[in-house]
């Protein structure tokens, strides 16, 4: 039988949701069904290294600053020589510039997913006009959440009728294990007795780590025995690590970087947080709830539909640092209600977003197709 070639159009392939489900689609699915390749607009990333080193074709394109319309050709060129059958686009930019070479090329199916949303977001009438034209060519559309659907059926004007939802999914129940707990949670800084609260993401202004530090600073003055963990690079990164310091906190926060063993990292934290402004369906929160953490997230975009207030979890008003601070205190003054919300998390990912149904979902998709 003759393989599928599928090419996924991406800005890059750095560690970020997107990329991260991209990643994970190239590496699970039938290698004897699916050829994958996949092309950067910008550039290649932690995960493009990765999975090239696999085996894995990935073009980078370099796109310059403004609309780049030499990209369209070059890339229905890298279309037309690699004979690919399915172009699946991810976030809006990939797409304007994927389908747009796929159907200069001709001969290739068309998917767009919508990931998150850019901030404020609103309706662009040259974009909303140009979407109609290129949805007479789209042969599928999903998004990762209801949230995800809704904008794109408020803000882009697409049809409702032909936007489908497959929700993220990660692995329940890793076997990455620390082992040694205790020596690690020592190693990174943080005693047996404090409570290690933790958030997992870029340092972007929409990701809000200075809400979350201002909120940290307000729950130590009652839950002094307590450290933050943030994990992960970024833009605002140095900016927050001054902040840290003139807020008096420098102490009781570890900025980690970048880290490959995320996984792993999970099993020696107690709560897990999320700050951001808005969010689709944030993998770091599914992954956090699949390791048995109790999340804390701001009650904004696709967040509600994965955490359940009171249940799994805590949401709080966007940008309320007063709220998130008492939030992070109910939770630190009762390890119990942490052990019920954790495991409550963990049935609830293992039920709606695990990573089997989330690949499940694409090949099918991928396959009716075809």
């Amino acid at each position: 039988m003759k393989k599928v070639k599928i090419m996924q159009v991406i800005h890059s392939m750095g560690v970020a949701g997107a990329e991260k489900i991209v990643y994970e689609i190239i590496k699970h699915l039938n290698k004897e069904r699916f050829s994958f390749s996949v092309c950067c607009l910008d550039f290649s990333g932690e995960l493009g290294k990765s999975l090239q080193e696999g085996g894995t074709e990935i073009f980078v394109l370099d796109r310059k600053p403004g609309i780049d319309f030499s990209i369209i050709k070059r890339l229905a060129g890298i279309l037309k020589k690699n004979d690919i059958d399915i172009v699946h686009t991810h976030q809006y930019t990939p797409y304007f510039y994927g389908a747009t070479a796929a159907i200069l090329y001709g001969k290739c199916k068309i998917i767009f997913t919508e990931h998150g949303r850019p901030q404020p977001d609103y309706m662009r009438f040259k974009r909303v006009l140009y979407n109609q034209f290129l949805n007479l060519y789209t042969n599928r559309i999903t998004g990762v959440s209801r949230f995800s659907k809704n904008s794109l059926i408020k803000y882009e004007q697409l049809p409702p009728d032909k936007i489908k939802i497959i929700h993220n999914g990660v692995i329940v129940g890793q076997n990455n294990i620390v082992g040694d707990v205790q020596g690690k949670r020592y190693e990174l800084g943080i005693n047996n007795s404090e409570t290690a609260v933790a958030m997992i993401g870029r340092f972007y202004p929409i990701k809000n780590h200075k809400m979350l530090l201002k909120a940290f600073q307000g729950a130590l003055k009652e839950v002094p025995d307590m450290k933050l963990v943030l994990v992960g690079e970024g833009p605002t990164k140095k900016e927050c690590e001054n902040l840290a310091y003139n807020l008096g906190i420098a102490g009781h926060v570890i900025f980690l970087g970048l880290r490959k063993d995320v996984s792993a990292l999970l099993q020696i934290f107690d709560i897990c947080v999320l700050s951001s402004d808005i969010e689709a369906a944030p993998l770091s929160v599914l992954e956090a709830m699949a390791a048995g953490l109790p999340a804390i997230a701001t009650d904004a975009g696709g967040n509600p539909e994965i955490i359940i207030n009171g249940l799994t979890g805590v949401l709080v008003p966007p940008n309320n640092d007063i709220e998130f601070s008492k939030a992070i205190i109910s939770l630190a003054k009762d390890p119990e209600k942490r052990k019920k919300m954790g495991q409550a998390g963990k049935n609830r990912v293992e039920q709606f977003f695990n990573l089997e149904n989330m690949l499940e979902e694409y090949e099918r998709l991928y396959l009716n197709l075809i």
